[in-house]
């Protein structure tokens, strides 16, 4: 072999060396490059699994976290997802469970199957009488998962609805929201009515028959006095609770000195409390008592618990006033001898025109309003108010407000 055939072969070799590395170089680059994509695919499926997981949490947060409760249930009224309000409002979980082991209307459950079977949705009216009387507006919506063989499109609405949504706002505040306002102006209406008709009757019979009578004219002028005062306090009243409800959401900033609004009240009764016999005492523990609050407010608070005691209380009993403190709080109850309230009117004593004795209530010129702007303004103060009593027992009206900070 001579020497340039040699060389030959050695540089072939090289180069044939060399093309073989360059292409284990590229497929391995290739591979790399390739596995670099899978990664990134990889990389951007877990960001979009732990995306979604992310969404999931969120909306599963979502349905717990809603005021109102929440059902959905299958096409055989099995409980598939609740929330942490509709739990709350049967006090059980029913989650797989069948929907009527919560619910026992058969309107409800009626008007669930019928969404169901026709895929169109609902809505009813219903009341729950127990523990406490709730009324709920239920709205039922058909739920339509992909249909066999549309390629995983959606039901139609008029197609068949294997599932429904069931969600319950309560709008028992509403109601009896409205419930009050008709029975507001049904009240006001007859409280002035009443009054009126009097003035009426007695100014036609002054102008009539008894034109010439002077004695009969100084009791009817008496008597309509007496029923123009009273037409004359109910409006002042609702112009107060009027003024007062404008008022209720912004708390009051004044330093108030509870012992002096209580003895200026008393001193302005006194004489109203000799009439019957009766004694109005304060026991305030020698503390001066202090709040963040209107005076004005406040006299007017104890003005109408104080009067009601006098006039409620029997003769020549006590009225006993005592205010304690108690951590942040200051707390005062006022304390009449009188017949007690019966145990069913206590929740209500505090609803406009409410009165448990309402021929008596109107013969000692009440208007029916001064327990609500009672509470009104304790509500103004972030107060509260709270009423025992027993019949032949008296009653005790407590009202527990925040100290003053210095």
């Amino acid at each position: 072999m001579d020497t340039t055939f040699a060389l030959g072969l050695i540089v072939g070799a090289a180069a044939a060396a060399a093309v073989a590395w360059m292409s284990i170089k590229l497929r391995d680059e290739k591979a790399h490059a390739r596995l670099q994509a899978v990664r990134g695919e990889l990389y951007s499926a877990r960001a979009t699994l732990d995306e979604a997981a992310l969404e999931h949490a969120a909306a599963e947060a979502l349905v717990d976290r809603l005021p109102a409760p929440l059902y959905l249930v299958d096409g055989d009224l099995v409980v598939l997802r609740g929330n942490a309000a509709g739990a709350s409002m049967i006090d059980k979980d029913i989650t797989g469970r069948d929907f009527s082991e919560g619910f026992r209307q058969p309107e409800l459950i009626d008007a669930i199957t019928g969404v169901i079977e026709t895929g169109e949705g609902a809505s009813i009216r219903l009341e729950f009488p127990v523990p406490v009387e709730r009324a709920y507006l239920i709205s039922i919506a058909p739920i339509a998962p992909a249909a066999p063989g549309n390629g995983g499109l959606p039901r139609q609405a008029h197609d068949s609805a294997p599932a429904a949504l069931i969600m319950m706002l309560d709008i028992t505040l509403v109601l009896r929201t409205e419930q009050l306002r008709a029975d507001f102006v049904a009240n006001v209406s007859h409280e002035l009515r009443t009054p009126l008709s009097s003035l009426i009757g007695f100014i036609e019979t002054l102008r009539g028959p008894a034109r010439d009578d002077l004695e009969a004219q100084d009791r009817f002028l008496g008597i309509m006095q007496e029923q123009a005062d009273r037409m004359y306090r109910l409006i002042a009243d609702l112009l107060s609770l009027s003024r007062i409800e404008m008022e209720e959401h912004s708390t009051p900033q004044d330093k108030v000195n509870l012992n002096d609004v209580i003895q200026k009240v008393i001193d302005g009764l006194t004489i109203k409390a000799m009439n019957r016999g009766m004694t109005v005492t304060m026991d305030m523990a020698d503390r001066q008592m202090t709040v963040q609050g209107d005076e004005d407010q406040l006299t007017q608070v104890f003005q109408n618990l104080i009067d009601n005691a006098l006039k409620y209380g029997e003769k020549q009993s006590e009225v006993k006033i005592a205010g304690v403190e108690s951590g942040e709080r200051v707390t005062i109850s006022v304390r009449d001898h009188g017949a007690g309230i019966p145990r069913e009117h206590l929740p209500r004593l505090t609803e406009r025109f409410y009165r448990v004795d309402a021929a008596r209530s109107r013969e000692l010129g009440g208007t029916g309003l001064g327990l609500a702007i009672v509470k009104h303004i304790v509500n103004r103060h972030r107060g509260k108010l709270t009423v025992t009593s027993e019949p032949g027992d008296g009653s005790t009206f407590t009202i527990s407000m925040p100290k003053w900070k210095e």
